[in-house]
């Protein structure tokens, strides 16, 4: 806001017209000032009239006290301070000058804009053309397993001559199961025989799991025993199978000789 309003020559008039301290003309300028500043970016307001200007800053008489002295216009429908921007604030300013700028430019012809506009588009293009000169080019993004992977024969044979312990096509299997249930970039890879080759190289032992065997009677285990007892003491008898033989209590009896009998 100005600061030699204390002096100016309408601020006198207004306090003289009203009958008022020019301190509080001062402090109604200010306000109205301020209105126009907050809702206005060309110094127009509209739907306000000089009565509810009064009203709103509790002077009354001042909007046409201020009508008066050129500070202000009245249409009947809108009120407009002439040369508001010697009195609004930095961010009216702004707007001012916003505003100026856009009416500007809507002076500009058609053809005048397309040729600022070619201008521009070329920019941006030699722009791009440079920086993918000077910037390397992207790493490859990679691809993901095929649905219908097979095992290729040479990378069945290499997994054969590498781990002759495994089997390759079960051992693929797995790999084609692994990576198929794989999402998002973790499942894209750039070279798949590299990954084949690491997959073979981790892989476990595969372990053959053979029958587990009969479990020895009770019975059996006793007849085994009375045998080696036997031996010790009647080597003869003992060289007989020991199927031929029922080991009982007191002495042992000869089961197929009784059979034959």
């Amino acid at each position: 806001m100005r600061v030699d309003l204390a002096t100016s020559p309408k601020v006198v008039r207004i306090a003289s017209a009203l009958r008022a301290d020019r301190l509080r003309v001062i402090g109604g300028l200010h306000a109205v000032w301020c209105l126009f500043d907050v809702h206005s970016a060309d110094g127009r307001l509209d739907g306000y009239t000089l009565e509810a200007l009064d009203d709103l800053i509790g002077f009354p008489g001042f909007g046409a006290a201020m009508a008066a002295v050129g500070w202000l216009e009245d249409d009947g429908e809108s009120l407009c301070t002439p040369r508001f921007d010697e009195h609004n604030g930095q961010s009216a300013k702004r707007r001012a000058m916003e505003t100026e700028r856009k009416r500007e430019a809507r002076k500009v012809s058609a053809p005048d804009a397309d040729k600022v506009r070619s201008r521009e588009e070329k920019r941006r293009e030699d722009t791009s053309s440079l920086r993918s000169e000077v910037e390397p080019a992207s790493p490859q993004r990679g691809s993901r397993l095929p649905t219908d992977w097979a095992l290729p024969d040479d990378w069945a044979a290499w997994a054969k001559q590498t781990r002759p312990d495994l089997n390759p096509n079960e051992t693929a299997q797995r790999f084609a199961d692994y990576w198929h249930g794989i999402a998002g970039a973790k499942g894209r890879k750039a070279d798949w025989l590299a990954t084949w080759r690491n997959w073979v190289r981790n892989e476990k032992t595969q372990v053959v799991r053979h029958p587990q065997a009969r479990t020895e009677s009770f019975y059996e285990r006793d007849q085994r025993l009375k045998a080696q007892e036997v031996a010790k003491f009647a080597p003869g008898i003992a060289a007989k199978s020991p199927a031929g033989f029922d080991f009982i209590e007191g002495g042992v009896n000869d089961v197929t000789a009784i059979e034959s009998n």
